[in-house]
């Protein structure tokens, strides 16, 4: 055996007793910042839960044709909402009305691990988006009183608003469910070095 070789083979059984020595190195802790994740989620739910209901006419003007449409009265309602820190999900039941007639009335969720990222719109911008997204660009909402969405964009390119009558209250929401996402391994993550 001549003298490279045996080094080599020292080094390997040297390195084949440490990791044999070593004990299971657990996971990285979780961020030691803020609250803990069943602090965060029971601060989000009880938020959510104490919105009540979003009352507002809808004014909307067709840039292509210049008609403007009739106004509508429009409630937003998320109730029944469960922040579940066991598996980093909240759930909701979300009843909508135009002009008292149910429009949206079912259960929704949203999983943390999947958020990539918030955004705090205005209930304008917000209606923009989505016209915009279905094919009417030429479309300008306007909501009075306005209100604010909390957008979670996920994974897959979909995105999840929840609704707020308050721009402070969606200003927290948001920052406390940044921080629910990172301690649920959720986020976007750095493009790989290599």
């Amino acid at each position: 055996m001549n003298m490279r070789n045996l080094i080599t083979a020292s080094l390997l059984c040297g390195l084949a007793f440490t990791l044999s020595a070593q004990q299971p190195v657990p996971p990285p802790p979780m961020p030691a910042d803020g609250p803990t994740l069943a602090v965060t989620m029971q601060f989000i739910q009880d938020k959510m839960n104490e919105q009540g209901k979003i009352n507002y006419a809808l004014y909307t003007h067709d840039n292509s044709s210049g008609q403007d449409s009739p106004v509508y009265q429009i409630s937003i309602h998320a109730a029944n909402v469960i922040a579940n820190p066991a598996t980093c999900q909240i759930t909701w039941h979300k009843v909508t009305t135009n002009g008292g007639k149910v429009g949206i009335d079912k259960d929704f969720s949203l999983d943390l691990r999947n958020v990539l990222s918030f955004e705090v719109r205005t209930s304008t911008y917000e209606a923009k988006m989505e016209d915009t997204a279905n094919g009417h660009p030429e479309l300008d909402k306007r909501q009075d009183p306005p209100y604010f969405a909390v957008t979670a964009k996920l994974k897959g390119n979909t995105e999840t608003p929840l609704f707020f009558s308050s721009e402070e209250m969606a200003n927290r929401i948001a920052k406390a469910m940044v921080h629910a996402v990172e301690l649920c391994g959720g986020g976007q993550k750095s493009p790989e070095p290599f």
